[in-house]
């Protein structure tokens, strides 16, 4: 059956219903996820996996919320967060890059309490980028953030998804790491704890992006297994060791 209702040939644009009109700005993206949540949750009874969760997503959102950022969203075991400029202070990615920090210190501390694997560690990978991203909020959307779209939230996604083939806690895009630069928030020492990369292939992307690592403690960089990397996961990285400072 062929329907005749008005709303078949009207125009997408107009079809769309907003509550919000969507509108853009640049902001810092971070996501954050716990590493092999599958298997936490095979090994362990679901109530260590949900006292997990709510230990995780109460830290996330203290340190975030302490450095002036918003919870976007919890993604099972990831969280979304955004960072913009706050008044009269230009600095997101500054506080983007300390709450990263301060999450990997935080997050040390979780436990699973009713643990049936000993000695279990918790850690999480973080993926930070910077750029234009588009905000609106849709229907479905209304309790909790708003949607967002653009280049720097598929790219910090991606990034995040990558820091553990590349061996790596956190995983910064070069565009926040040059708006750090030019945000005088931010101390040299800091920017030194972030070596470059090169370039990595990620998925839906034509271009490379140039990214950033972190490192564990001044001096030392996380082991890098070489070994994984191929085709299939879309990665290239480059050899270089400059830091963020240079």
């Amino acid at each position: 059956m062929t329907s005749t209702e008005p709303y078949a040939t009207e125009p997408l644009a107009n079809a769309i219903r907003y509550p919000e009109a969507p509108r853009h700005r640049r902001m810092a993206i971070m996501f954050v996820d716990l590493d092999h949540f599958m298997r936490i949750c095979i090994d362990e009874l679901p109530e260590a996996v949900f006292g997990l969760l709510s230990e995780f997503q109460r830290m996330v959102t203290d340190v975030v919320s302490s450095f002036g950022g918003e919870l976007n969203s919890y993604q099972g075991d990831g969280v979304l967060a955004t960072f913009g400029d706050l008044d009269e202070r230009a600095d997101c990615a500054t506080r983007t890059l300390r709450c990263a920090r301060t999450i990997l210190e935080h997050v040390r501390a979780l436990s699973l309490g009713y643990t049936r694997v000993r000695r279990r560690s918790v850690s999480v990978s973080i993926g930070l980028q910077y750029g234009q991203v588009w905000t609106s909020t849709l229907h479905s959307s209304k309790h909790f953030g708003p949607t967002l779209i653009g280049d720097a939230v598929n790219v910090a996604a991606r990034l995040e998804q990558q820091a553990g083939t590349l061996g790596a806690k956190i995983l910064v895009g070069d565009d926040l790491i040059q708006r750090a630069r030019r945000e005088s928030a931010l101390k040299a020492s800091e920017l030194a704890q972030f070596v470059n990369a090169g370039p990595l292939f990620v998925r839906g992307r034509k271009t490379p992006v140039d990214i950033w690592k972190f490192q564990i403690q001044s001096g030392e960089l996380l082991l890098e297994n070489t070994s994984t990397f191929n085709v299939d996961t879309d990665v290239r990285p480059h050899s270089g060791n400059a830091s963020a400072q240079s």
